[in-house]
């Protein structure tokens, strides 16, 4: 499933359904993009894209349950911020950063939003997935 993130399309797409939001527009996507740290725990990130408004998403697909926990989602959104603040940059500046998790159960047990239940097929421009949407 990741293979088709690489498309800017198809992350568009993806994005617009799940947020419900057909206003933005994905300016550029980075699959399997990693975030070193160098005193700790780096985290490699399966769809990372920005659009027009500098806005960043993170898609993270986990087939099974283990590993998608709302502690990595929180971390994953730690990493991306650390990274996305250059030296002298004010707090402000700190870009709106979502973090999606696509999993096969409701991981998160109904305590997150879950943005969508289920996701039947989604097809343009040859993007198909099938699975179930849940996010912090």
């Amino acid at each position: 499933m990741a293979a088709v993130f690489q498309d800017k399309e198809c992350v568009e797409l993806f994005l617009h359904i799940v947020l419900e939001r057909d206003d933005l527009t994905v300016q550029s996507v980075k699959s399997h993009y990693e975030l070193k740290n160098l005193y700790g725990h780096s985290a490699i990130l399966d769809v990372y894209a920005t659009d027009r408004e500098n806005r960043v998403y993170n898609v993270q697909i986990r087939r099974s349950d283990a590993g998608a926990s709302s502690r990595r989602a929180w971390y994953y959104g730690s990493m991306i911020d650390k990274n996305s603040l250059g030296a002298g940059k004010s707090y402000e500046e700190l870009p709106e950063t979502y973090v999606i998790f696509v999993t096969e159960n409701d991981v998160f047990k109904g305590a997150c939003r879950s943005i969508i239940s289920s996701v039947g097929s989604l097809k343009r421009a040859n993007c198909s997935m099938t699975g179930r949407i849940s996010c912090m």
